[in-house]
């Protein structure tokens, strides 16, 4: 399989598992990652919607996390177990770009705010939205305050680590906290809307421990 990929990691896990997950994410897990070739590593904590934390991965292709190295890695990693040890739930899920609004629209993800949109939608709606993103949609989300929007959908599964979430996504990135209008499906016309079918959204910011100070965290 080719194509660049967006792999999304989900868990719950309560307030007071988040200091050594964060440690070892920082400090462990995302350098073997870097190491290993993934183009970012970026973990969110959530404010709205599912999950309590989402960490999103940009790959060259589907192939690094079948790759001998990835499996390596995990082997390797004693420190993960204890680390994710207060998780209560989680999903994983590897997108791919929709070909009209492709990675090569996209710079890498940097953002200290993102949103999800997931929806189940067939080809043709997702085409239908594409085409309302090149048209304006992107305009609209940029007039928002949104840096970048992704569609996105399910690709080929995690090895092991298989997803419930639906077919389609709507990735944004955000500098600052995102208004009510750029959350979840809000900014989609009414014709879109009735082609898509809701699942889980997720709004969050960069997990590392100075945002939790309110008075740190940009708005």
């Amino acid at each position: 399989m080719s194509g660049e990929i967006i792999y999304v990691a989900e868990l719950d896990i309560p307030a007071a598992a988040l200091p050594p997950f964060y440690d070892w994410y920082a400090g462990r897990h995302a350098p073997d990652l870097y190491q290993l070739g993934f183009r970012t590593c970026t973990s969110y904590r959530g404010v709205e919607g599912s999950m309590d934390v989402i960490d999103v991965y940009e790959a060259a292709n589907w192939d690094i996390v079948a790759s001998e190295g990835y499996r390596r890695m995990k082997a390797r990693d004693a420190h993960a177990a204890p680390a994710c040890a207060g998780r209560t739930d989680w999903t994983h899920t590897i997108y791919e770009y929709n070909d009209a609004v492709g990675a090569d629209r996209h710079p890498l993800l940097d953002a200290d705010w993102i949103t999800m949109a997931r929806f189940a939608g067939d080809e043709a709606a997702e085409d239908a939205l594409a085409a309302w993103l090149l048209q304006e949609g992107e305009a609209a989300y940029q007039a928002l305050g949104a840096r970048s929007v992704r569609l996105l959908h399910r690709g080929r599964d995690h090895p092991t680590l298989k997803s419930r979430r639906a077919r389609c996504a709507l990735l944004a990135e955000w500098a600052v906290e995102p208004p009510a209008s750029g959350r979840g499906m809000s900014t989609l016309p009414g014709h879109l809307l009735a082609m898509l079918s809701p699942d889980a959204a997720f709004m969050g910011y960069r997990l590392y421990p100075w945002p939790d100070d309110v008075s740190l965290r940009q708005r």
